[in-house]
């Protein structure tokens, strides 16, 4: 009777092992692939960095001294700095408009009504 026992727990062991062993066979391989996926993202955005130093390198900005320049040229280019900032914060405000018009609850009731076909 006792062999009997024995044998189904041995053999339940065994099951159990193998089922554990396909489990990490298959996360490991998995993670394998998502390392390569990984590294290839890497590669990529090291090529798209050296391409922007790159070009970054080929056109410095002007940082001479400007103390004998003519000041109506540099008010304009201050004029030119201060649209761009400008223009700049006014991209960033609408993409903040956007997001928060996207979290609002009143959006989300209504999404929520239309996905419960209340109206």
């Amino acid at each position: 009777m006792w062999w009997a026992i024995w044998s189904t727990l041995a053999v339940g062991t065994l099951v159990g092992a193998f089922f554990l062993g396909r489990s990490l066979w298959r996360k490991g391989a998995a993670l394998v692939r998502a390392a390569g996926d990984a590294a290839e993202a890497i590669g990529d955005a090291s090529g798209r960095i050296a391409d922007a130093v790159e070009q970054a390198a080929a056109n410095p900005p002007d940082t001479g001294p400007t103390m004998f320049d003519d000041p109506t040229t540099l008010h304009e280019r201050v004029a030119v700095q201060r649209r761009a900032r400008a223009a700049r914060a006014d991209a960033r405000r609408r993409r903040w408009l956007t997001t928060s018009q996207q979290w609002s609850l009143q959006r989300w009731l209504a999404g929520r009504k239309t996905a419960r076909g209340d109206g």
